[in-house]
């Protein structure tokens, strides 16, 4: 990617990844789009945000991607994919899903799983980092693939080949413990930033019972992007601004996390497994916090699941 589209596509992140979850719906109009209320028999009611081309369905059907922490992506996926497809361009237009919340998040319960013995994290300043509610990873899935994308699947013509689901943070843990545990239901696992310092590495676990049981063949090929900030480990050049105090604070908290280590780490581990029809990536973005590395992720997954064939 070049300097200028980065800093153009960042720009758009800064400029809506950081907005309040409430102003998608009320201040911004975005064509060929609807907001509705829905609602999961278990979960409660979710703000769903799809965005469908104004064009005839494409044979094969309409390459669609689901978002986990939509209201924070919508904007930035749409800019993308509309921006950057063209009739001699490498990605197509396609079908977004932005999955959220109209009050109160619940990503902490949709997206973290539930280990038999969970540890809090200690933070460098000795409190305890409290993550809410957990646990509804499983129930999450559920809503997604027993309600929410069979209700999209009824209503367009989706691509059987080029279905994606992006995740950042907690999101991108979600995705891996999915892929871990589940069926493979999509076409491209973008796993940005994923949080596998969550419970003290749980999802090292679910990564080793996953190679010792899996058959090392998956039914379908499926793309893997793992990625993180070059930075989440360490300090960024604005952070030298702090106070010693809290500088040394921060590097200790992003020591801890061992954001790069982990993804690394796992990468490494599933591309020992040579898995078949298992295609992974692992890219490390330059510079890049934990907050501004999501972008770029995005870009990314975008760029493979939107492509023509």
């Amino acid at each position: 990617m070049s300097r200028l589209s980065f800093l153009y596509i960042l720009m758009i992140f800064i400029l809506t990844g950081c907005q309040s979850k409430s102003n998608l719906s009320k201040n911004v109009i975005v064509p060929n789009t609807k907001t509705e209320i829905f609602h999961s028999k278990s979960n409660g009611d979710y703000k769903v945000t799809i965005y469908t081309p104004n064009k005839t369905t494409p044979e094969g059907g309409w390459p669609i991607i689901y978002l986990l922490d939509g209201d924070s992506y919508f904007l930035t996926t749409n800019e993308i994919i509309t921006n950057q497809a063209c009739e001699r361009c490498v990605i197509q237009e396609g079908i977004i899903v932005a999955i959220d919340y109209f009050n109160q998040t619940r990503r902490d319960l949709d997206f973290l799983p539930k280990p038999e013995n969970y540890v809090f994290e200690v933070l460098p300043n000795k409190q305890i980092n409290l993550s809410g509610k957990y646990g509804g990873a499983d129930a999450f899935y559920d809503f997604l693939t027993q309600e929410l994308k069979p209700e999209i699947e009824k209503r367009y013509v989706i691509n059987p080949n080029q279905q994606a689901i992006f995740g950042h943070s907690y999101g991108g843990l979600f995705n891996l413990y999915i892929f871990l545990t589940k069926p493979a239901i999509f076409n491209t696992y973008v796993i940005s930033s994923p949080s596998l310092w969550f419970s003290d590495g749980y999802m090292f676990s679910v990564l080793s019972k996953y190679l010792l049981n899996h058959q090392h063949s998956l039914k379908q090929p499926v793309n893997l992007l793992i990625s993180v900030g070059g930075a989440e480990q360490s300090l960024l050049p604005i952070d030298y601004n702090l106070p010693e105090q809290k500088r040394k604070l921060l590097l200790k908290h992003r020591q801890n996390r061992k954001m790069v280590d982990y993804s690394k780490q796992l990468f490494t581990r599933l591309k020992q497994a040579n898995i078949h029809n298992l295609t992974i990536s692992y890219k490390i973005y330059p510079e890049q916090s934990h907050k501004t590395a999501a972008v770029v992720a995005l870009q990314d997954g975008i760029q493979l699941n939107f492509r023509v064939k």
